[in-house]
This record gives C-alpha cells, structure tokens and sequence, in this order.
C-alpha cells in the first residue's frame, strides 16, 4: 500500500489540537485548584487526586487504543477523545462531591488517553510511517506551550467570573479543538509488507528495554515538575525561576525540529539520558552555588522536553511502523502509572530524605536510565538497522 504524502498544514492544526486538549486537562487544576477549594471546601490534594485517578485511566484503557485506531481510524479516536475532555468540563461544571468529581475525572482520563499525544502520534505512524517523525516533533513543540498559554488564560477569566463559567468556556476551547482535527486525513492504516520491514515483528527484549526505559524517565521527570517549585524555593530563589523550565523545554524542541534528520531517534535518546545525570549533578551543586540551582532548572526543562520526542520516535526505531500503535498502546502502561505515582512518591522523598536527599536519589535513577539508553542503542547497532529518518 502506498503512503499518503503528509500535508503540511497538519503540524499546525495538530499542534494546537495538541495545545488546547493539554490545557484544559492535565494543565487544568494547576488554575483552577484553589477556586474549587474555596468554594467547595475540599482540599488541595482531594482535588488533584482526580488528576491521578484520570492517569490510572489511561494506563488502564491505552490496551485497546490500537484497536480503536485499526477500527476506526485516528481522526474518529482523537476527536472522540477531545469531545469527550470537552463534555468533561461542563460535567465539572455540576459536581459538588468529591465522588461526583472523581467519576467526571475518570471520564476524563479516558479522553485523555485517546486524544492528548501517544494516540495521535500512532495515528500519525500509522498513516505517514517514517514521515511522521519531524511532524511529531513539531507537535510537541506546539504542545508544550499548553501551560504558558492556559495558566495564565485560566487566571485571567477567573478574575471575571466563576469557575464553573470559567469550565464551560474551556469547553468550548475543546469544541474547537475537535474541530481542528477533522484535518487529520481519515485514511486506512498503514499496512507495509513484512518483507520490506529491516525491524524484527517480535522482539520481547526491545519491548521490555523500552518500556522499562520510559517508566523510569517517567517517574524522574514528573516528580520533578510537580516538585520544582519546592525545589526553587529550597535553595531561596524566586519563583519566577521557574520560567525557566518552560524556557528550555520549548528551546529544546525548537532545536531539536532545526536539527532536521541529522539528528536520529537512537542519538536523541542516547544524548538525552547521558545528559539527565549531570543535569541532577549541576541541581546538587546548587548548595554550594545558587546559580547551579537556576542552572539545573533551564537544562531539565530542556530534558523534559525532549523526552516527550524520545518516547514517541525512538519506537520508529525498535519496531516495525505497522506495530507502532499496538506496541506502544502496551508498552506506555507501565510510564502511565509511574506519572500517577510520581507526585505522592516524589512528596514522600521529599519529606523523608528533603530535597538534596530526593535529589540524589534522581540522580541514581538517572544513572539506570543512561545504562539502558546505552543498552538500546547498542542493541540497535548489533543489528545492523539503520537510522531511519522522516
């Protein structure tokens, strides 16, 4: 079967598809919080337990993602996804118990899972093969302005009214974000034939090396994120430091999308998880020089952003396009519930160990991390496959 060619226009409609669904979902509560709290009464982790339970969600549904894609193609899913975050606002919108709120956030994980970035970019393989590596990328550069944009958009109309008004009007933001969408072409997956394949169909040891691989860097980035303002904060420095993260996390994409093909997944990923371990090393010497601190904060940012591209194309490289859905969809199981669990058990270290303590336990994960980065690559190289590129 012959691959469409991939339309230009479909980074930018993907990318803000990408940006709106992010921002009215996992971004969400990060505004919105302490409304809620004030005037329902509940408390700030009761209500960012919803975010947690809606992660769970997605690990335990992203099984049968590919199936919906094989079935119904990837514009059907992911628009489906984001009506469904969208129809999540409003029911928030409604909810005055804890247990209504929960039920609305398993709902919205499931939305989740079938429109935020693993489901797209397998659809995105699934349709354009090996061209979709450099549209990926400049998905997630998009993407991740979601925060930059949607913080502050949500602080400013709750200067103006309610919540709940506030709610429905992300919901209409996810309105047109499923709009935007219908641009992804409705074609049949990519079927390739097995003979013109360089990538093994099966190959457990790769699929394990990779999930193990992004479970770990999972549960480093996270809980660092959702702990860096304690981080900044322990080391005295202002908050505003903390633009900084959304500084190199888009950088790094940007240069990553500049770097074209001469920049493989396999030499992305290797780059990205040598430089994980002397990132937390600069953090630990924050101590002794502040502006270490402010140092470990631009350059983990930059790593976090990369590390989206990384779990997304370094599959390209490990297995057949044609798997790319169905590996990935069981694969991620494990990362998804390492992000649920990052923040409570990044909080724990940080109150049993304190944050240097937190630090060098990073540090040391970090380190198992680089190793199976190394073992990957090396594996790959054995083989003799060649870099493939977009």
């Amino acid at each position: 079967m012959e691959t469409p060619v991939l339309p230009r226009r479909l980074s930018l409609t993907a990318g803000c598809n990408q940006l709106i669904n992010w921002g009215i979902s996992f971004y969400m509560p990060g505004t919105f919080a302490q409304a809620i709290a004030r005037d329902l009464g509940w408390s700030s982790p009761e209500i960012y337990l919803g975010l947690t339970l809606a992660m769970l969600m997605m690990a335990a549904v992203s099984p049968f993602v590919a199936r919906l894609l094989a079935r119904f193609g990837g514009q059907r899913v992911v628009m489906s996804g984001t009506l469904l975050i969208a129809a999540s606002c409003v029911a928030m919108t409604y909810t005055s118990t804890l247990a209504s709120w929960y039920a609305v956030w398993l709902i919205t994980g499931i939305g989740m899972r079938l429109s935020l970035y693993d489901a797209l970019f397998a659809s995105l393989v699934n349709l354009y093969g090996q061209q979709a590596r450099r549209t990926i990328s400049r998905v997630t550069l998009a993407g991740g302005l979601a925060s930059a944009v949607f913080w502050p958009l949500g602080d400013a109309l709750l200067r103006v009214m309610r919540w709940q008004d506030a709610l429905l009007i992300y919901a209409l933001f996810g309105l047109l974000s499923a709009v935007l969408i219908c641009q992804l072409p409705h074609h049949k997956p990519l079927v390739t034939a097995k003979a013109k394949t360089s990538v093994p169909e099966d190959d457990p040891h790769n699929g394990w090396l990779y999930a193990t691989f992004i479970a770990l860097i999972t549960f480093v980035s996270n809980g660092t994120s959702t702990h860096l303002p304690e981080f900044i904060a322990s080391f005295g420095l202002p908050v505003g430091i903390g633009m900084l993260w959304g500084f190199g996390q888009t950088g790094a994409r940007l240069l990553e999308v500049l770097a074209g093909t001469r920049l493989t997944p396999l030499r992305l990923t290797l780059m990205t998880s040598l430089a994980m371990p002397l990132c937390f090393l600069v953090g630990l010497s924050g101590s002794t020089f502040v502006w270490c601190a402010a140092g470990f904060v631009l350059g983990y940012g930059a790593i976090n952003g990369l590390v989206t591209i990384v779990k997304a194309t370094l599959p390209l490289e490990l297995f057949n396009a044609e798997s790319y859905a169905r590996r990935t969809g069981l694969l991620l199981i494990p990362g998804q519930l390492m992000a649920a669990a990052s923040p409570f058990a990044y909080a724990w270290l940080n109150k049993t160990l304190g944050i240097t303590g937190a630090m060098w336990v990073s540090l040391s994960l970090t380190l198992v991390i680089a190793a199976l980065a190394i073992t990957l690559v090396r594996k790959q190289r054995r083989q003799g496959v060649p870099a493939l590129s977009s």
